[in-house]
C-alpha cells in the first residue's frame, strides 16, 4: 500500500540525529511547526512541491539543521522559496539552489 502525505506533523522529526537526507515530494502542502528542527544531521534537502505557502510552513521548521546543509527547489520557485524558508529558521550558510 502507498499514502500520499499531505502534511508533515509539527515536532515530526524534532531532534532527530540520524535523519541525513530528506525529500519533501509533491502533494506535501503544510509542514509544522519544529518539524525538523535540530535535525544536526540534516544536509540534503529536496522540495519537490510548489504548493508550499508562507502560512503553511510552521514556525522553526528548519532551525539548528546542519549549518552548511543544501536545499534543492522547483526552478520556478527558487526565489519565493528562498526567502519563506530563511523566515522560517533556515541558516545563512545554507545553499537553496534550482533542481
Amino acid at each position: 500500500m502507498t499514502y500520499k502525505v499531505t502534511s508533515i506533523a509539527k515536532n515530526a522529526f524534532k531532534n532527530n540525529r540520524r535523519i541525513k537526507r530528506l525529500t519533501i515530494e509533491e502533494n506535501v502542502k503544510k509542514i509544522g511547526a519544529n518539524a525538523f528542527c535540530g535535525c544536526k544531521k540534516l544536509k540534503n534537502i529536496t522540495i519537490k512541491t510548489t504548493k508550499l505557502k508562507t502560512k503553511k510552513i510552521g514556525a522553526n521548521a528548519f532551525k539548528n539543521i546542519k549549518s552548511n546543509a543544501t536545499i534543492k527547489v522547483p526552478k520556478k520557485k527558487l526565489k519565493a522559496y528562498k526567502s519563506m524558508l530563511k523566515k522560517k529558521g533556515v541558516g545563512a550558510k545554507t545553499k537553496i539552489r534550482k533542481m
